[in-house]
């Protein structure tokens, strides 16, 4: 217990001000828990980059979109919960959206490349399947550069144009969705640090 310097009298330890005389109280000093450590980003984002990136590439996982966003909101999320462990409990909710960006971009040099191989073998899967691609496009309505463009997709064509294209809306989706599952790992983490206090 502590004790006012006015008048003496006892004082809780979280108390700001005397309940006596009305005196304010000296916080108490706080325990110093040393220098923080320097987070190294780099190879949590590694390791979650490449299982986004490799996950999101395989033609079964990418066939449904909702499906692929979720091994991208996991690929931020092992990002995250790996970057958690250089520091446990001092992780805030920005270190984890980093991490989750930068597994993204990570992941979209890895889907990339993946995706070539990927797309030639598919491409010649599709070949036997290509004029029945063109009668769908052509009920669906689907006519001038956007047909063109769906085409050349399915061919497996690969040329500069093709693997920028991918390149680019990877990186796009894959930064957004993983630095969304890296705030949401922490977050999650943090209350059930909060629920086991309790």
């Amino acid at each position: 217990m502590r004790q006012c310097k006015q008048c003496g009298a006892n004082l809780p330890d979280h108390a700001n001000f005397c309940l006596q005389c009305g005196t304010a109280v000296d916080p108490l000093p706080q325990p110093d828990s040393g220098p923080r450590s320097e987070l190294d980003f780099v190879q949590p984002a590694l390791s979650g980059g490449m299982l986004l990136g490799i996950l999101s590439s395989l033609p079964f996982i990418s066939a449904g979109n909702c499906l692929c966003c979720a091994w991208v909101l996991l690929g931020g999320g092992v990002a995250a919960m790996m970057l958690t462990r250089q520091r446990p409990g001092g992780v805030a909710y920005g270190d984890g959206a980093f991490v989750g960006v930068l597994s993204g971009v990570f992941g979209a040099v890895v889907g990339t490349v993946v995706h070539i191989p990927v797309q030639i073998i598919q491409g010649h899967l599709m070949q036997s399947q290509q004029q029945q691609i063109e009668d769908l496009l052509r009920q669906a309505g689907l006519e001038g550069p956007m047909r063109d463009w769906m085409l050349r997709v399915t061919s497996g064509e690969i040329s500069a144009a093709t693997i920028l294209f991918v390149f680019f809306m990877n990186l796009l989706m894959y930064s957004l969705f993983a630095m969304i599952g890296g705030i949401l790992t922490i977050a999650i983490l943090k209350k059930r640090e909060q629920s086991a206090k309790i």
